[in-house]
């Protein structure tokens, strides 16, 4: 025994540096370039994110609560979910925007995958239960592959490996563990067997990076979440890494996001209301985020931002000397984003100086005003005559003319008034009808009385 003792003792002393090694590779692959995305089902809970840094010992973000029943992400970060037991209802959200739903499906959903460019889904309670693709914007689901009727499996959690082509199931039904399912030829293989769970349950998978990670349903009994390199083949080991619902028993969902393989670009054209066919030049565009980006529009009013970060809330703001800021909030993903066309209201400057005399006869107003200097294609001006009373109502104001081009205007209907306090009014009004705000004159009293 001694012999044999000494020997394991001078193989462990020469291997277990390989070992080690081993073990620290496998744990850095299972450390995935991306997100990690979980929540819980009939909780409305925060639902948490983790980059997995230093994994396993990882720290996880709180994000927006919601009752999550599955879970699945597009290749641009756009998060889909299905919410709480035997409803049919999707939502589509990202990390830093809550929910909104899309529309209802037509099965019941377990669980949510996404595979180049298709959203799927699995039913534990349609006829038959399987693998559905889903359309998002109709809910119209479509059977992929039904994997009950013949093998008997459930399978509560689903997801997609774009490195092998091949989904991926964890089922707590027959031969319970993981499986590798080829929705193209029906073949299931299965990997390994259940998680070491009081109830070996895991009822979220998220696969990024060629790793499974599972989501087991019971926090509340000290049970963490677990992680499958599937590089390990069949017969693997699961690795344990934290639960972040460490006080609650519930079925949930998981999703991978992957992270970006080059940053987007925001582009789009600014025109004036001026000339909403022309350009706006040298404007200024800003967006404000995590991180701020400015550039200035060209002579044809083009911008573009490029090197933005994807998967973020910005605020975007444009300005322009003569016109009124533009400012707009943009969610982006992780596609490039055009704009399209951005217009800025000008601003109508409002004449100035408008005085109203009247003359010596008392039966005419002489209405002058000043223009201002503002670089806009001042058209013509609106004349309004009212009673003082009703200066602030100008719904009860009289037109006296829509289109007049001079800078004085006379009053020749004066005479024909009934005594009392009276005002005008002056609209400037520039290309595409934008109106200034009215300026008013003095006020002038009609007597009654007029000179010989």
């Amino acid at each position: 025994m001694k012999r044999k003792e000494s020997y394991n003792s001078f193989f462990l002393n020469i291997f277990k540096p390989v070992i080690l090694v081993f073990m620290v590779l496998s744990y850095s692959m299972l450390a995935a370039e991306g997100t990690l995305f979980v929540g819980l089902e009939g909780s409305t809970l925060p639902t948490y994110y983790s980059d997995l840094s230093g994994f396993p010992d990882i720290n996880w973000t709180s994000s927006f609560p919601f009752d999550v029943s599955g879970a699945a992400a597009s290749d641009e970060g756009m998060i889909y979910l299905c919410a709480g037991a035997f409803t049919t209802h999707l939502y589509q959200a990202t990390l830093t925007s809550p929910p909104q739903q899309l529309c209802t499906v037509g099965v019941d959903l377990s669980a949510l995958a996404w595979a180049n460019g298709v959203l799927y889904g699995y039913s534990n309670y349609a006829d038959p239960k399987g693998i559905y693709s889903i359309e998002p914007l109709s809910g119209n689901a479509t059977l992929v592959l039904d994997v009950h009727t013949n093998y008997g499996y459930r399978f509560f959690a689903l997801d997609y490996n774009p490195e092998d082509g091949l989904f991926y199931g964890y089922t707590e039904y027959g031969t319970s563990g993981l499986y590798s399912i080829d929705i193209i030829s029906g073949e299931m293989i299965y990997l390994t067997g259940s998680i070491p769970a009081s109830n070996g349950q895991g009822r979220g998978m998220a696969v990024g990076n060629n790793t499974v990670y599972l989501t087991a349903t019971r926090g509340d009994d000290g049970i963490p979440y677990f992680a499958y390199d599937l590089a390990q083949g069949a017969g693997g080991n699961w690795v344990e890494f934290p639960n972040p619902y460490p006080e609650h028993h519930s079925t949930g969902g998981a999703a991978w996001i992957p992270s970006p393989d080059q940053d987007i670009q925001i582009s789009g054209q600014v025109v004036g209301s001026d000339h909403p066919e022309t350009g706006l030049a040298y404007c200024d565009v800003i967006l404000l985020g995590d991180n701020i980006y400015q550039t200035q529009t060209d002579e044809n009013g083009e911008f573009i931002l490029s090197e933005v970060i994807g998967n973020s809330i910005y605020f975007l703001e444009i300005s322009q000397t003569g016109y009124g800021d533009y400012f707009s909030e943009i969610q982006t993903t992780m596609t490039d984003l055009d704009l399209g066309q951005i217009q800025l209201t000008e601003i109508p400057y409002p004449v100035d100086n408008v005085i109203a005399i009247v003359n010596e006869q008392n039966t005419e107003v002489l209405l002058s005003w000043d223009v201002p200097v503002s670089g806009r294609d001042l058209e013509f001006f609106k004349i309004y005559r009212f009673p003082a009373a009703n200066s602030g109502e100008p719904a009860l104001w009289d037109l006296l003319d829509a289109f007049w081009q001079d800078i004085w205007f006379t009053d020749t209907e004066w005479a024909g008034l009934e005594q009392g306090i009276f005002q005008y009014a002056v609209v400037a009004v520039y290309s595409n009808e934008v109106e200034a705000e009215a300026v008013l004159s003095n006020e002038v009293e009609q007597t009654g009385v007029n000179a010989d």
